[in-house]
């Protein structure tokens, strides 16, 4: 069977790169790979993001969405991390996603669509789930927000200063007091919550799928031009074995990522959230894996500030913990065998 994206969405995929490489750059403007910051973007760039359409994608059209399937915000979440934009695009998108689910109002939604609201999930303090509740809860990819939300206590809550986090990319910033009351909110079915954590899922596997790809194709490009003892040190074998490794890695994470994508709108919601915490655990361990072999690849310089290396296994260990790193999903998976 033959799995491939349509002309379409590969057109989409380029368009997608063109402006979260324009984005990144623009963030990254004036700032070295060591001091790479997730400042809040700027106005003109947030209007670019809400412009492209890519806070309203997912959203149903009463909403002011497009509503877009999985696979395509897939698509999009693999470029922001390609490109390690750091902005905070996929941590609005989940917070809509998780209002959505449940039944926030068309106009809250209509603004986040808009880029005129900018929202924060909150997270538990392990970073595991959603925060049912606002102690020791953390907002995460917040740069920027306004609030964070807890739909289970219908509140929003204001955020405190970013704590340290590994991702420089992102920002974790702590709940502080309570700042509105959400709209009356009814909580979504089994089959609508798990959906919609397949699909949060779903974004960050896409993200450290893009991570990864970013690191291995640098790895190779400095494999074939570094000249070491009158040779590229992509010809040697130790060097080939570790890319061989990586590209092994990260092809078969981008399979489980289609997958789990693809499960989000075509299979019953316990079934996506499986295949779903199934990617997320093999894309955690791989991306590392993948990031830390580019290190080694790029030898000394990779070690330093300087290079971008270290930007990028930071964004993985960050993506790793964010929604359960490998060793939770895989607790959970075992745990839902052992009981059926």
């Amino acid at each position: 069977m033959e799995i491939e994206l349509t002309a379409e969405q590969r057109a989409f995929r380029e368009s997608c790169g063109k402006l979260a490489a324009d984005l990144a750059s623009r963030w990254h403007r004036g700032r070295g790979p060591h001091d790479v910051g997730p400042s809040a973007p700027d106005e003109t760039s947030w209007s670019r993001v809400a412009e492209a359409g890519w806070l309203a994608m997912r959203l149903r059209e009463e909403n002011g969405g497009a509503e877009a399937g999985a696979v395509d915000m897939m698509i999009l979440a693999e470029q922001l991390g390609y490109h390690a934009v750091a902005a905070p695009v996929l941590g609005t998108v989940i917070a809509a996603e998780q209002l959505q689910s449940w039944g926030a109002p068309s106009a809250l939604l209509e603004e986040i669509a808009e880029g005129a609201r900018r929202l924060a999930p909150a997270l538990t303090p392990d970073l595991t789930t959603l925060a049912a509740g606002p102690a020791g809860a953390l907002a995460w990819d917040a740069a920027g927000a306004e609030f964070a939300v807890v739909p289970a206590e219908g509140m929003a809550y204001a955020l405190g200063e970013p704590v340290p986090f590994a991702d420089q990319t992102r920002a974790v910033r702590p709940l502080g007091e309570p700042a509105r009351t959400l709209p009356e909110l009814t909580p979504p079915d089994g089959e609508t919550a798990a959906r919609t954590s397949a699909f949060t899922l779903s974004l960050l596997v896409a993200d450290l799928l893009g991570t990864m790809r970013a690191a291995l194709d640098a790895a190779l490009d400095h494999a074939r031009t570094r000249v070491q003892f009158g040779a590229p040190v992509g010809s040697f074998q130790a060097v080939q074995q570790i890319l061989a490794d990586s590209h092994v890695l990260t092809e078969a994470s981008m399979s489980a990522c289609w997958y789990a994508a693809w499960a989000v709108d075509a299979l019953p919601g316990e079934e996506a959230l499986r295949a779903a915490r199934v990617a997320k655990a093999y894309a955690s361990r791989s991306a590392v894996e993948v990031c830390e072999n580019a290190i080694q690849v790029f030898g000394g310089i990779g070690m330093t500030w300087e290079a971008p290396a270290h930007i990028w296994l930071r964004r993985a260990h960050g993506a790793r913990a964010a929604f359960g790193d490998e060793h939770h999903h895989e607790a959970v998976i075992a745990t839902e065998f052992s009981g059926s």
